[in-house]
């Protein structure tokens, strides 16, 4: 009998392959980069891989392809993430990213989709959907996470959208609408709020509200901020003990925030346990570095009583 999960995350499972340089390079230019690394990632991975190390059962739904390492797939499920629907795409690759940050620990990224372009065609991984009672979707094709969302809303489910930078360069206004009508959270950092609001010609924030139930806003040094009809909290930064590689933070503080979530915490603490997670995740260089427990991230969350 497959188990029943809290968290159920849609999106990539990659290789993330980064660098760093002192600069960005200019248009038909180029700069030095330096100390490459290779490190399991992905938004739906990181996601799942944080969160399950948490405690949190979660499943995650993604395509890899024929390539993908058998170490990567052994650390998910050494992490208790439920992998019935990590599924290989027969003559496909895995997707990878070449992320770059620069010396203020801005990046840039390219991304390979390889087998995540095929889920188009694809049937729906509904197990992590139906036994989960939080449904994230993260990145993916558009049409693909529609289903997806149509499956969770008709079962009842609470589901976050989290398009991340894929908002910017996959969707539409019109695909981005068609996902965020069945949705309840939407995950967004500042420059992807601004990009919402354009896609669906809104100005203020809270006018998102019309469609979701809950915003969740990322902001970088200035923390977190959560708007509902009730309320707007504002959440500030959990100082991590060193700054090394910012990959993956956003991922971390999702993972966090679900982590409160399934024990039922007020919105406020979920959010400073997802500031507390994402301090971890730079303390390393790649998102599944450093992994902390439920009660690593409980410990540090208190150091906002001493700010």
């Amino acid at each position: 009998m497959r188990r029943s999960n809290f968290l159920g995350v849609y999106g990539h499972t990659a290789i993330d392959i980064i660098y760093s340089s002192d600069e960005f390079p200019q248009p038909n230019s180029c700069v030095e980069m330096k100390d490459r690394q290779e490190h399991f990632g992905g938004t739906g991975a990181n996601i799942a891989r944080i969160a399950s190390t948490m405690d949190v059962k979660t499943a995650l739904a993604s395509h890899v392809g024929d390539d993908f390492p058998k170490a990567f797939m052994d650390a998910l499920k050494k992490s208790g993430v439920d992998t019935t629907d990590v599924v290989k795409v027969r003559g496909k690759k895995t997707s990878f990213i070449i992320m770059i940050s620069d010396k203020n620990h801005n990046q840039i990224g390219f991304v390979d989709q390889g087998a995540v372009l095929e889920q188009e065609r694809l049937p729906v991984r509904a197990h992590t959907a139906l036994s989960s009672r939080f449904v994230h979707i993260g990145t993916g094709r558009p049409s693909y996470s529609l289903k997806v969302a149509k499956i969770a809303k008709k079962k009842k489910k609470t589901v976050g959208f989290d398009p991340a930078q894929e908002l910017s360069y996959v969707y539409t206004p019109e695909t981005f609408k068609a996902v965020l009508d069945h949705c309840d959270i939407l995950f967004v950092n500042s420059a992807e709020l601004e990009r919402a609001k354009s896609y669906l010609n809104l100005k203020e924030d809270a006018e998102l509200l019309s469609y979701v139930k809950m915003i969740v806003n990322t902001r970088g040094q200035e923390g977190s901020r959560i708007i509902t009809e009730d309320d707007e909290i504002i959440v500030g930064l959990i100082q991590p003990d060193k700054v090394v590689d910012t990959t993956g933070a956003g991922d971390g503080f999702r993972a966090g925030f679900y982590a409160g979530l399934s024990r039922s915490l007020s919105l406020e603490e979920c959010a400073w346990i997802g500031s507390s997670t994402a301090s971890f995740v730079v303390e390393s260089v790649g998102a599944q570095s450093t992994l902390p427990s439920w009660d690593m991230v409980q410990r540090r969350a208190a150091r906002r009583k001493c700010v």
